[in-house]
């Protein structure tokens, strides 16, 4: 499969309602600068029936300091994190990262959020559907057996976002928003051993914006 399938896209304006959507639609993904779940989605991947596009939530693009640091929206795109003269000073690593992503198209489209939740990646499970299908699948997707693996049964698939470890440098933490509230923890407690569920998001919760203290 390498073309658009048909599906559902909602724009909502604020977070509540980006929220409201995905929990009547336990199915739908969110998505911004769609990079990554794009192509996912072209090959087969990824087949969500609806997108919830966070783009038009006007507080979550943008770079403001506050007392105690610097808050950066989660649809910031990458190009804005690198040119940012307050990220440049204070936080070098992070505005070098954001501008070793890719090439600038990637950069002007790709988001803070989405790289931060880039899923994880594999040689195969990256590949197209008559790819996958001709190998079985595999275990993180319609499959019974890790092919990196065969005898174990985890799945190896690595993450590959590349703001993660820069933030981390600095104790980033991250404001997660969902159905019961929003919270704020440690940008390391978003992430966890498991290829194939490797976000600790609940269910219709988000990433809205990343804490850097000074």
């Amino acid at each position: 499969m390498e073309f658009m399938p048909n599906f559902k896209l909602y724009r909502p304006d604020n977070v509540d309602d980006a929220i409201k959507i995905k929990t009547e639609h336990a199915e739908a993904r969110y998505v911004a600068g769609g990079t990554d779940m794009i192509v996912n989605i072209r090959r087969g991947i990824e087949q969500p029936q609806c997108l919830v596009d966070l783009t038009s939530i006007s507080n979550m693009n943008d770079i403001t300091e506050v007392d105690g640091g610097l808050e950066i929206g989660a649809n910031v795109t990458l190009r804005n994190v690198q040119k940012n003269q307050i990220i440049q000073q204070n936080y070098p690593c992070i505005a070098e990262a954001a501008g070793s992503v890719a090439g600038p198209t990637h950069q002007q489209y790709g988001t803070v959020g989405g790289n931060l939740c880039l899923d994880t990646r594999c040689l195969f499970y990256n590949q197209s559907e008559w790819w996958r299908q001709s190998n079985d699948y595999c275990l993180k997707e319609r499959g019974d057996t890790c092919h990196v693996a065969p005898s174990g049964k985890r799945c190896f698939a690595a993450f590959s976002g590349d703001l993660a470890p820069s933030m981390l440098v600095y104790e980033a933490e991250i404001n997660v928003v969902g159905p019961s509230g929003s919270r704020r923890i440690p940008l390391l407690e978003l992430y966890s051993d498991d290829g194939m569920a490797h976000l600790t998001l609940g269910p219709g919760e988000l990433v809205e914006r990343v804490h850097l203290p000074t």
